[in-house]
């Protein structure tokens, strides 16, 4: 739970200091003066400011800070913000409306300088993405599995509903030679969720075919993945619960899995999935020790498990490639269009019901869940997961939504067509509504992880 918390704190964190960093800098640059700099929503927990210092707790509301600004970490970690002086925002201030526009504020400034301040958050969060996503091949290379075959299909999975079988070697993918199983999964997964798919296998020695409907892809994608393995791979047991099932019957970590009951383990997502099925049975659990084999009972439980973590490991032919800056650049740009893209096919499935929320959206749980899971994968997937959390937040804060910067950048837009701001009383009311709306989005996303975590 401690490392949950961690990961979740890490990754918000990070990703919203720049995101407001971006507002900060802006504003700064353009003139305008920011009260605040608050990294968290709601009570002050502790700050600097040049003229208290470091402190802990709220400030006093009439505290003159003339022109500077409090630095601050807040109770809730679910976001951030700068009140830039001038501008109506989720605090809904608006003391300084009261009276004529200072030079210094928000309100004073062009309709270009405004539309600057409100981009630079989701232009920060995309710089951010790309730059990891391309020092990541830049310092690490690429590496790619040099296998198309297919070691396990998942039950229920798009994989099995397309016609794809366990052995079968892909060939072509609409014509086009697939070498590798990334070439595979970037032919099925990022052409969009239009048109078929046309799959050529070798399958016993003979040619088949497959057919993947596009607007299945998100679907699965959203559950999970396509629901294949490759070959390859060599699974053993990281760890051993000593007092659970496993450990009971004498596995020890490091010991490899080689048959569940009669059935070969070829994956680590096949042995999951085979334990689960065996749900409150017992099974007859074989693996290698050694060069040893070793073969005892074990009762799984009703939650599924026997009391091991497992270390996968994949031991096939591997393609390395090295890349220059330039090049490295290139990757990060193109990795970011192609997920910046898919978000917004997700969003526009979600609309139009072809998606259910629950899969396609993820709130503080999923996040902390996955921020968790990628750092004890190591340092790559982790990075990989912040760039993913990043262009996410760039892509959200860019909907028209009131509330959002994207609801923002409309409300200049509209100004600039009819020469004159709107309203104070309007540009309340917008907010109130958009702020409403992202309260209700967060609390049903929030809902409905609670309700898939428990399990309802």
């Amino acid at each position: 739970m401690i490392e949950t918390i961690l990961s979740f704190v890490v990754v918000i964190g990070v990703l919203v200091f720049i995101h407001e960093l971006g507002h900060f800098l802006t504003a700064k640059w353009t003139g305008m003066r920011a009260d605040v700099f608050a990294i968290g929503m709601g009570p002050r927990l502790f700050g600097w400011n040049w003229k208290r210092g470091f402190t802990f707790g709220s400030i006093p509301a009439d505290l003159d800070l003339e022109g500077r600004t409090d630095y601050r970490i807040c109770a809730l970690p679910i976001g951030g913000y700068v009140k830039i002086i001038g501008m109506i925002d989720e605090s809904f201030d608006t003391d300084h409306l009261e009276t004529a526009p200072k030079p210094y504020e928000f309100r004073s400034k062009k309709n270009w300088q405004k539309a600057i301040v409100l981009s630079a958050g989701v232009i920060m969060n995309s710089i951010f993405a790309i730059l990891v996503l391309a020092a990541l091949p830049y310092f690490n290379g690429h590496v790619e599995h040099r296998t198309t075959t297919i070691a396990y299909v998942e039950p229920n999975s798009l994989a099995t509903t397309s016609g794809l079988r366990a052995g079968d070697r892909i060939l072509r993918i609409d014509g086009r030679e697939i070498e590798t199983w990334e070439d595979m999964t970037d032919a099925i997964a990022l052409r969009g969720t239009s048109g078929t798919r046309m799959v050529d296998v070798e399958r016993n020695g003979m040619l088949a075919k497959a057919e993947i409907r596009g607007d299945e892809v998100l679907k699965a994608l959203s559950n999970g993945g396509l629901g294949m393995e490759p070959v390859g791979w060599r699974v053993a047991f990281q760890s051993v619960v000593t007092l659970a099932a496993a450990g009971k019957a004498g596995y020890l970590a490091g010991d490899q899995p080689k048959f569940i009951d009669s059935t070969s383990v070829v994956s680590p997502t096949q042995f999951r999935s085979e334990i689960r099925a065996r749900a409150n049975k017992s099974i007859l659990l074989t693996v290698n020790r050694d060069g040893k084999t070793y073969a005892n009972n074990v009762f799984v439980g009703s939650d599924s498990t026997i009391g091991v973590t497992l270390d996968a490991v994949y031991v096939g032919d591997k393609k390395y490639e090295s890349f220059g800056v330039g090049e490295s650049l290139l990757l990060g740009v193109h990795d970011f269009a192609n997920t910046f893209g898919m978000i917004g096919v997700t969003i526009s499935s979600v609309v139009r019901g072809k998606v259910a929320a629950g899969k396609a959206f993820g709130g503080p749980i999923t996040i902390a869940q996955q921020a968790s899971r990628s750092a004890k994968l190591g340092v790559e997937p982790f990075l990989r997961f912040m760039a993913l959390i990043s262009i996410s937040l760039a892509f959200m804060n860019l909907l028209p939504i009131p509330g959002l910067d994207g609801g923002h950048l409309v409300i200049v837009a509209i100004e600039s067509v009819l020469r004159r701001e709107l309203a104070t009383s309007t540009k309340m009311r917008i907010q109130q509504i958009g702020v409403g709306l992202l309260l209700l989005l967060m609390g049903m996303i929030i809902f409905l992880e609670v309700k898939k975590n428990l399990g309802f």
